[in-house]
């Protein structure tokens, strides 16, 4: 007996094992069909690796996929990430440049390895590669070797102790800056869109210097939105000529991000993002 659908059709953001998710691509769309998602957005970090598994079972379940990928940056701004929708799979320039941002990933999680065994938490760096399944390295992975380990008391125990940003373990990104991510999306033909706005700093000082590099949405829908937040980020749309996004940043693990389908998102989103796919 299947499962009751409970989400709504369009989810924009979401995570698979390619990253830093829990389950197979494949798996992702099975369980976002099951809870009524009829468009769905692969956004794993920094790969396209999994849209093809993600697609061939959308094409089974009546699920469109589009293919995209959510590009972490270091900057003063704190976490101002840009989603990029409608990317070519096939763009061999593009992954290139992907692969060089999962190398640096790699090496930043072994750094926070040894930093961790240095302060004798005896976490193994075979482990955290076998947690991520081939997929590209991230806290998320360090987290759960942490929790297995017993070092801390629960997965997201860890984002808030061990590997936090403020803890001597913690290394920084070496990458891109949220301009040099939102001009990257834009050469390779992609719809750039900033993801959870609630996370940056200075969102209101950033917000015009993005869109002069070309950012062309905003994602307003989102699980950890407040109304308020909500209703600034749709002024914020309205004010810069923004598309509204949205998504449910569903992982799998740990207390982040909604349920797939979880967050609602306008039916006109997907016309008005793939409106600006041409637009520099």
């Amino acid at each position: 007996m299947g499962a009751i659908a409970a989400g709504y059709a369009i989810d924009l953001h979401t995570h698979s094992l390619r990253s830093d998710g829990a389950l197979s691509p494949g798996d992702l769309v099975k369980r976002g069909a099951e809870r009524g998602v009829k468009i769905q957005a692969l956004s794993d970090h920094d790969t396209l690796a999994g849209v093809a598994e993600a697609a061939a079972t959308g094409g089974e379940l009546g699920v469109r996929i589009i293919a995209a990928t959510e590009l972490n940056t270091e900057s003063e701004w704190g976490d101002a990430h840009i989603l990029g929708h409608f990317i070519d799979p096939a763009d061999s320039a593009l992954e290139a440049r992907l692969r060089w941002l999962r190398e640096n990933r790699g090496k930043r999680i072994e750094l926070m390895v040894e930093k961790l065994n240095a302060q004798g938490y005896a976490v193994d760096l075979a482990r955290v590669l076998e947690i991520a399944q081939g997929g590209a390295l991230g806290r998320p992975h360090l987290a759960q070797a942490l929790f297995e380990k017993g070092y801390v008391r629960s997965y997201d125990d860890a984002f808030r102790t061990l590997i936090a940003k403020d803890s001597p373990a913690y290394v920084p990104r070496i990458g891109l800056d949220p301009f040099e991510a939102v001009a990257l999306v834009r050469k390779h033909g992609g719809v750039p869109s900033l993801a959870h706005p609630g996370t940056v700093i200075g969102l209101d000082a950033l917000l015009p210097k993005l869109v002069a590099a070309g950012l062309a949405g905003i994602e307003a829908y989102y699980g950890e939105h407040s109304p308020e937040m909500t209703a600034r980020c749709l002024a914020r749309a309205r004010e810069f000529d923004l598309v509204p996004t949205g998504g449910s940043d569903f992982h799998g693990r740990g207390e982040h991000g909604a349920d797939l389908g979880g967050v609602f998102v306008p039916a006109e989103t997907i016309e008005h993002l793939e409106s600006r796919r041409n637009r520099a």
